[in-house]
């Protein structure tokens, strides 16, 4: 498995806890009303579940699963440039979200995340292929 699945996946592992957790805090409240301060974060349970784990877990089977032509993944900077930026974006959200941060940091961290996303759809877009282009490259 390459290495960076391998921190796709582990990245992916660790937001589904901490998103799991808030979520479940979140539910705790909702019961109780014992913890009002949580729903301030709601956006990060979202980010952390649909960004964090999910399209990570995506990225990352992505990476290792796509056809590679000859011996290369194709770009591989961008999917490392879409690790780091998705990652920091989240993470942004969390402590913007803790902070209580201005409107601009939101800004920067749901840029990052984006940008993350589309570095990592420019580093898998040649990979995808139809199986008649990719059985041709590789026989000829």
């Amino acid at each position: 498995m390459p290495r960076l699945t391998v921190w796709f996946l582990r990245a992916a592992v660790i937001h589904m806890l901490v998103g799991f957790t808030l979520g479940a805090l979140l539910l705790i409240h909702k019961g109780t009303a014992g913890l009002p301060w949580m729903w301030r974060f709601l956006s990060v349970h979202v980010d952390m579940l649909l960004l964090g784990w999910m399209s990570q877990l995506a990225m990352g089977v992505a990476f290792w699963i796509l056809p590679r032509f000859g011996t290369r993944r194709g770009v591989v900077w961008l999917a490392w440039v879409a690790w780091v930026a998705v990652n920091l974006g989240v993470g942004m959200v969390f402590v913007a979200a803790w902070m209580r941060s201005p409107q601009w940091v939101w800004v920067v961290a749901r840029t990052l995340e984006v940008g993350g996303v589309v570095a990592f759809v420019m580093h898998a877009w040649p990979r995808v292929k139809p199986a008649l282009v990719a059985a041709e490259r590789h026989s000829g």
